[in-house]
C-alpha cells in the first residue's frame, strides 16, 4: 500500500511539473491544451490555409527552451513554437534563403552609402572654387556646369563648403544659385546646401606652383668620366708603363 502511494505521488509530481510549469518558464513553454495544432485534412480548406499562413513568418531553426534552470542552448535562439514539418522542409530545400537575401541587401546598402558619399564629394564646391569676394571663379563655374550636366537626378545637389561666418556662406549660396540660374533657368536650379567639410585635394594652381618649385630645386646632372681615364681623356693601362 505504501509503495502504491509513493508511485502515485511520483506520477502526480511529474504531472504537476509538466502541466503547471514555474513562473519563470510559463512564458516560454506553452500550455498543452492552449497550443493550436495544425488543422486536420477533414477541416475546411480556408481554415488550413489561414493556419499555415499565420505560421509562415516563423523563424527557421531550433528553438531555445528553459529546462532545469537553464536555457538550452545558451546562445540566442527563437523561443516560439517549433516549425511545422512542411516549413522545415521548405527551409532546408531552399537554404540559405532568406539569409542570402538579407546579406545581399546589407551589401547593397553599404554600396549605396559609398556611392552617395562619393557623389556628395564630387558635387561640393570648396574654398578654391571661390574668390576673395565669395563669388565663383573660373574653376568653380566649370565645376558647377559639370554638376548640372553629369550628376544623376537623385544626386544633383550643389554643396558649398561652409565659411567661418554665416554671412560669407550666404554669399556663396547666392553666387551658386545665380550662376545655376544663368545656365539652366530659375526653375531648374538644383538644391544648394551648405556643407561643413574640408577639401580633399588642393587647387590646380597650387599643384602647378609646387611642381615648378620642385623642378627648379633639381640639381643639374653631372656626368663623371669613366674609371681608368685621366683628365686629358687618355686611358691608363693597369700595371704601369711609360
Amino acid at each position: 500500500m505504501e509503495g502504491a502511494w509513493r508511485k502515485w505521488s511520483l506520477c502526480g509530481a511529474i504531472a504537476c511539473g509538466t502541466l503547471f510549469p514555474s513562473a519563470g518558464c510559463a512564458g516560454i513553454i506553452p500550455w498543452p491544451w492552449s497550443e493550436k495544432h495544425p488543422p486536420k485534412m477533414t477541416e475546411h480548406r480556408a481554415e488550413r490555409e489561414a493556419y499555415y499562413a499565420a505560421r509562415a513568418s516563423d523563424p527557421i531553426g531550433s528553438r531555445q527552451i528553459y529546462k532545469h534552470g537553464k536555457l538550452w542552448p545558451p546562445t540566442p535562439r527563437p523561443t516560439g513554437p517549433a516549425n511545422l514539418p512542411s516549413h522545415i522542409y521548405h527551409a532546408e530545400h531552399y537554404w540559405p534563403h532568406p539569409y542570402n537575401c538579407q546579406d545581399q541587401d546589407y551589401v547593397r546598402s553599404l554600396s549605396a552609402a559609398q556611392v552617395s558619399n562619393g557623389w556628395v564629394t564630387m558635387t561640393t564646391l570648396y574654398d578654391y572654387h571661390f574668390d576673395e569676394t565669395q563669388q565663383l571663379n573660373e574653376s568653380g563655374q566649370m565645376q558647377l556646369r559639370w554638376i548640372l550636366e553629369n550628376a544623376p537626378a537623385r544626386h544633383r545637389y550643389a554643396f558649398v563648403q561652409a565659411v567661418n561666418d554665416s554671412a560669407s556662406s550666404e554669399r556663396r549660396l547666392a553666387a551658386v544659385k545665380a550662376n545655376a540660374s544663368q545656365l539652366v533657368g530659375p526653375d531648374q536650379i538644383p538644391p544648394v546646401l551648405v556643407r561643413v567639410t574640408s577639401p580633399l585635394g588642393r587647387p590646380a594652381e597650387e599643384v602647378d606652383v609646387i611642381r615648378k618649385l620642385e623642378l627648379k630645386s633639381i640639381f643639374k646632372p653631372v656626368i663623371t668620366p669613366p674609371i681608368g681615364t685621366n683628365t686629358i681623356g687618355t686611358s691608363t693601362a693597369s700595371g704601369g708603363g711609360s
